[in-house]
């Protein structure tokens, strides 16, 4: 059992067990309880913003699967491959109930598993970011009051009227491993002395620390809020992420200064969460420079859809079996269709109408009225003698003349 303690409020004390209940013999720890609802809080928003992106909620079903499993066990290799000597066997490897998960850890292969399954699925990995990195801060927020349950996580000592201190008051059973800010402290004087001078801290065992579980929470709940109020701008993909990982990084790498339980880099005293802290700070920051200009030259490329190659045109909203994506009929243009045989009598009698309407050039055809016709017919045969009979009458008038002269 711990009793809390917090230096403006001596006299509100907490007292609470890091065990929740017990089930079928099985300890449930508030760690693992508060870890699975920042995880399900997060899927939940990851889910809406992805459909307001135009990702579909079946693909991030799939994402949930894969980067959830991976990404503790990601965040657990991490911390177990920087402190292995604190482990005897494999149960205490994989023990994560009892703390030790490093959040670059998970954000590294969440990452790598979001490129491999948007390769697969044919989405922009930039866009699927967007969607899950304000999640992972609802997860990262939650998750740090899992450490405060642990009561770990904390940091050095300070004189802030916010300071933190707890002891444990009850040494039996699961609270014979159990250490609070005091006991945690009392050994790594004990067991750090070198350490300590290095990093030139003055540890007082029985003094305040730095909650700095508390100080990662409200970071990120800030960035959260500003994060969601800049996503009606966002004005290319992947803004979000970068934003995501800019602020984190920031606040991540002061925040890790002020630890007493840091990761170091092999062989030096330098915090590996305070070098990756700042290079995410640095990098994307960069990042969003260079593609905020390239988004100026193309502001219409952010409106494109999230799928693209054969992806696209299944996952259009008007696609249809047998038919073509929209996107593709809309450059289209559709031919006029002949007039089907099985038209109704209305409609050939409207075409039959449209047909006399044609432009002027054709109606100036001769046309001979039946009269005309008539007459010509009767001059056919007055008009065709013989040959012989002309012959004779021009031959009669010769003679005549002949004769008058």
């Amino acid at each position: 059992m711990y009793h809390v303690i917090f230096k403006g409020f001596e006299n509100a004390a907490f007292e609470f067990s890091p065990v929740a209940f017990t089930l079928f013999g099985k300890e449930i720890y508030w760690y693992g309880i508060v870890i699975t609802v920042g995880i399900l809080l997060s899927a939940l928003y990851a889910f809406w913003r992805a459909k307001k992106l135009g990702i579909r909620i079946d693909d991030m079903y799939d994402y949930a699967i894969f980067v959830i499993v991976f990404g503790v066990i990601g965040a657990r290799a991490f911390y177990v491959l920087t402190s292995l000597g604190e482990y005897k066997s494999f149960l205490d490897v994989i023990a994560i109930w009892n703390g030790g998960l490093a959040i670059y850890g998970g954000i590294i292969a969440g990452l790598l598993v979001v490129v491999i399954v948007s390769k697969i699925k044919q989405i922009k990995v930039l866009r699927v970011l967007d969607a899950i990195a304000p999640a992972v801060m609802i997860g990262q927020a939650l998750g740090r009051w899992g450490n405060y349950f642990n009561q770990e996580a904390f940091g050095c000592n300070t004189t802030l009227p916010w300071g933190m201190k707890s002891w444990v008051v009850q040494s039996t059973g699961i609270g014979s491993s159990l250490e609070g800010t005091v006991e945690y402290l009392e050994k790594y004087v004990r067991d750090n002395t070198e350490e300590i001078q290095k990093l030139g801290m003055k540890i007082d065992a029985q003094g305040y620390v730095h909650p700095t579980f508390l100080y990662e929470c409200l970071w990120n709940v800030i960035g959260f809020i500003i994060i969601n109020i800049f996503y009606k701008k966002r004005k290319f993909d992947g803004q979000m992420f970068l934003m995501y990982i800019t602020w984190y990084g920031l606040g991540r790498a002061f925040i890790e200064m002020l630890r007493t339980d840091s990761l170091f880099i092999p062989g030096t005293y330098i915090r590996i969460s305070m070098v990756i802290g700042f290079l995410c700070f640095a990098g994307g920051l960069a990042a969003m420079i260079v593609l905020g200009i390239r988004a100026k030259k193309d502001p219409e490329k952010i409106k494109e859809g999230a799928y693209y190659g054969k992806a696209a045109v299944k996952n259009d909203p008007n696609y249809k079996p047998g038919k073509k994506g929209a996107a593709k009929e809309e450059k289209e243009t559709p031919e006029p269709e002949a007039p089907s045989e099985d038209v109704p009598d209305e409609e050939s009698e409207e075409d039959e109408e449209t047909v006399t309407d044609e432009p002027e050039e054709f109606e100036e055809v001769t046309e001979y009225e039946p009269e005309e016709i008539e007459e010509a017919a009767e001059d056919v045969p007055e008009e065709a003698p013989s040959d012989e009979p002309e012959a004779d009458v021009q031959s009669e008038e010769e003679k005549t003349d002949g004769e008058n002269n």
